[in-house]
């Protein structure tokens, strides 16, 4: 498939160690895509100091990149708490994206997915579009205290937008594991809750529906960009001409091995994902 077109701003994730790797959910979607064969377009913005990993990951992956000036990249901070839970701080973040920004031609993509992670995204770039467009919804589910620290919190623009996607992605701890949100969104165009390693459920107006087990990847590594990488295969999968419930189960055999590595290393092509399916 041709045309996969990646919105939203890549990140610099820091460590408690001092280490630090690009993330973002645009990143990590068009990563996924690649690797399944995609010819993909990033749209991002990224500070002086990671443009030239940027640069190099999208050259190693084939992704075409379309980087927007910025002083400073979106930056969060890692940490875990008693529990093992995941605990994030904003520490720097980079001016929006709008349709301004886009590249010419990328409204014709025949997917675009919109990676969002500290809303970044304007409004203008969800009034229209052709193709299959998918919303990685994260960034639109969050606030920030003063000091930073991430919050699940409503996005209060969702009911003027969601109506032109196709899908929207949420995780369970995008919604603070209530289902009031999915079951809301979903009477306005279809959502996809993702379930960790129990799968992901589908909700259609304004209705939970099939819930399609996971995948047991070879190794769990790191589960970091796993929800990306399933939007990125949902995308690819109903831009293929697939169902909802199947593309749901290829999106799962997608995030499956992206937990088997870290970053983007384990990531797979379009022949492992129907392996795995067919196992």
């Amino acid at each position: 498939m041709a045309g996969f077109l990646a919105i939203g701003h890549v990140a610099r994730d820091e460590y408690p160690d001092g280490t630090w790797r690009l993330g973002g959910s645009a990143l990590y979607a068009a990563a996924a895509a690649a690797r399944l064969g995609c010819e993909v377009t990033l749209v991002t913005r990224v500070g002086p100091k990671e443009l030239a990993d940027v640069q190099r990951t999208c050259r190693e992956l084939g992704i075409r990149l379309h980087a927007l000036p910025s002083l400073t990249t979106t930056t969060f901070a890692f940490q875990w708490d008693d529990r093992g839970r995941r605990v994030l701080r904003l520490r720097a973040r980079a001016r929006g994206i709008a349709a301004a920004d886009l590249p010419p031609g990328a409204g014709d993509a025949a997917a675009t997915l919109f990676g969002s992670i500290a809303h970044e995204l304007a409004s203008d770039l969800f009034v229209s579009g052709g193709g299959v467009r998918v919303l990685a919804a994260q960034g639109q589910l969050r606030s920030w205290d003063a000091d930073g620290t991430i919050r699940p919190s409503e996005w209060v623009d969702a009911e003027k937008h969601l109506g032109a996607l196709t899908a929207a992605v949420l995780s369970e701890e995008d919604v603070g594991w209530r289902e009031t949100t999915p079951v809301a969104w979903s009477k306005l165009t279809a959502v996809v809750l993702t379930l960790a390693d129990r799968g992901a459920r589908l909700y259609e107006r304004g209705v939970p529906g099939a819930e399609v087990p996971a995948f047991k990847p070879a190794a769990a590594v790191d589960a970091t960009g796993a929800g990306d990488a399933f939007a990125s295969g949902l995308t690819v999968a109903l831009a293929e001409g697939r169902a909802l419930p199947d593309a749901m189960r290829f999106a799962n055999a997608v995030a499956s091995f992206c937990v088997e590595g870290q970053g983007t290393a384990a990531l797979a092509t379009h022949e492992d994902v129907e392996r795995r399916l067919r196992d």
